[in-house]
């Protein structure tokens, strides 16, 4: 019988190296927020934030993408073989 707890080995548990780059990028421009900001600034700012979200979005798509072909697999029997000729 399948343990479904065996899944957890088949999911991604870390973010992939572009998310700390992305992290990196993000946590400059808060330093920078300290020290006060302006229009420009704050529309760069939040143009690397949605870049760090759209990897993360990414990232948690990809995760349950994997998980449920991976329970699809591991549930379902495997097909019938046709006959060859």
């Amino acid at each position: 019988m399948l343990d479904l707890l065996d899944l957890q080995q088949l999911v991604p548990r870390e973010m992939p190296p572009e998310y700390h780059k992305q992290q990196e990028v993000v946590a400059s421009y808060l330093h920078r927020m300290g020290r006060g900001f302006s229009p420009d600034f704050l529309d760069d700012f939040w143009t690397e934030v949605g870049r760090l979200m759209a990897l993360e979005r990414d990232h948690a798509f990809l995760s349950g993408l994997r998980l449920g072909v991976d329970l699809s697999r591991a549930l379902d029997p495997q097909p019938p073989r046709s006959p060859r000729p």
